[in-house]
């Protein structure tokens, strides 16, 4: 008899104390003015990045000095000198181009990510311009004067490099 009272006691329990606890909208406020704020800093870097007369060096300026970067195919670049020598590698290919676009992104205290797409075109040994699609995710870290920079980037192609028609 005793088990019988006790199963619906515990399935109240299961219930109730399962239940979200209400959302505090000002808490709810923080959080998408958060994520307003993290995707405009990486349509910034990217807006900085391609109109720079120095990209690379603009790209670098929103990374942590302790960033990582995970290319595809490749061994992971530890800090800051590492994670240039990958992008500086890419902007050697003949023909080099990168433009990027983040589609989607979340903070939790003064951490944050960003996803997007992103297509770099280079030439072949012909000349013959050539695009990658791919996607990143990017992790960002929250400084003390309320921008953001990059701590990790990590990023990998759809599939092969395919023809660019003109």
């Amino acid at each position: 008899m005793r088990q019988l009272l006790a199963l619906p006691a515990v399935s109240l329990l299961l219930v109730f104390g399962c239940s979200p606890a209400p959302e505090n909208p000002s808490q709810e406020s923080d959080l998408d003015a958060g994520r307003a704020a993290l995707m405009e800093a990486d349509r910034a870097m990217f807006e900085a990045y391609s109109t720079s007369d120095s990209p690379l060096d603009t790209l670098m300026a929103h990374f942590l000095d302790e960033a990582n970067v995970l290319p595809p195919d490749a061994p992971l670049a530890r800090g800051k000198e590492e994670s240039r020598a990958v992008f500086a590698a890419l902007e050697a290919m003949p023909g080099f181009s990168l433009t990027w676009s983040p589609s989607e992104g979340d903070v939790g205290g003064d951490l944050g990510y960003t996803i997007g797409t992103y297509r770099i075109e280079v030439q072949d040994a012909e000349g013959f311009l050539l695009g990658i699609d791919g996607k990143y995710i990017t992790v960002w870290k929250k400084q003390p004067d309320g921008t953001w920079k990059v701590g990790v980037d990590m990023f990998n192609a759809n599939g092969p490099a395919v023809s660019v028609e003109d």
